[in-house]
């Protein structure tokens, strides 16, 4: 069961989730105002938060900013209760870090099962790749999102290993789990390596991984990988498929065809130019840039530096 701040000035309503969520074998803290909410999710250290958007005194969208800047509490699931189900102000609540909202009046079991569904989340942020041992899509989105709400200077990297497939379909499964483990452990050693403390490693699923960097450290990983990896590759190959430089595997149709090994294809989104509201927002710029950035022969990556507000 997990414990529940609730911050609601309607008290009947706060009362009754309360009494419905302490059933259900929750912990559970409430509050009728803005403000004391923060000091209270402090000391409380709740797993999830009900806030309402309109509150006296501090506002439900300060509150849930509060908690996004902090260390100790940023990662806790926030659902957003308003009453006009609006959609900008629904969009505003989620890009103050907001994980999901709910239109009043509602159902307790509607509550019940966003809840539910926050818990889920929270445990994918958890959650790690058994192959990689590395977290996934809402773990590095979270952090995204933490360092943008403290208004730092990030880089965001989303690796691709083209070839990736065609080598799976030679070497099989355990070529596939021999190519996952030599990238992620490329990764977790380089950033060890070259001293890039402020930085979080996520692998998205299959050939797919994503590295948060500050703003001025992202040149020098995204150069030290591409040479690292492509130094490196060789190794899961025979002496033959690096003399010829490629690899021969079957297609869809049977057919055997000759393929490329395996580079990486690097795209970067940054906010030296652009000011990012949330993880969604530059991850649709990453996937611009993915399509930017294509091996030939050589891993290669492409930096994002229009200039404009998203």
């Amino acid at each position: 069961m997990s414990k529940i701040l609730i911050v609601d000035d309607d008290v009947d309503l706060a009362e009754l989730l309360r009494t419905k969520l302490l059933d259900e074998g929750h912990e559970v803290a409430v509050i009728h105002t803005g403000d004391g909410a923060f000091e209270m999710a402090k000391e409380f250290k709740p797993e999830m938060a009900v806030l309402d958007i309109m509150l006296p005194g501090v506002t439900g969208y300060q509150i849930c900013r509060r908690i996004r800047k902090d260390p100790e509490l940023y990662k806790i699931g926030i659902l957003i209760l308003t009453a006009l189900g609006e959609e900008p102000e629904v969009q505003h609540g989620l890009e103050q870090g907001a994980d999901d909202f709910l239109a009043k009046p509602f159902k307790l079991d509607h509550l019940i099962e966003k809840l539910a569904g926050l818990n889920a989340l929270q445990e994918s942020i958890d959650r790690r790749n058994p192959t990689t041992n590395l977290p996934g899509t809402e773990a590095i989105k979270r952090e995204i999102n933490h360092k943008l709400a403290r208004g730092m200077a990030i880089a965001a990297c989303y690796i691709d290993i083209v070839g990736f497939k065609p080598y799976c379909a030679a070497y099989g499964q355990q070529g596939q789990k021999r190519a996952l483990e030599f990238m992620s452990q490329t990764l977790v050693k380089l950033v060890r390596n070259i001293g890039l403390y402020e930085c979080f490693v996520a692998h998205l699923g299959g050939e797919h991984f994503v590295v948060m960097v500050n703003l001025g450290d992202y040149e020098r990983f995204c150069s030290t990988l591409m040479q690292t990896f492509d130094s490196t590759v060789g190794q899961l190959y025979t002496a033959k498929e690096m003399q010829q430089g490629f690899v021969v595997a079957t297609d869809r149709k049977g057919k055997e065809a000759k393929y490329p090994l395996m580079a990486l294809s690097i795209g970067v989104a940054h906010t030296q130019h652009r000011h990012f509201k949330s993880a969604k927002k530059m991850f649709e710029v990453l996937a611009q840039t993915r399509q930017m950035a294509k091996p030939n022969g050589k891993s290669v990556v492409f930096v994002d530096r229009r200039h404009a507000d998203r």
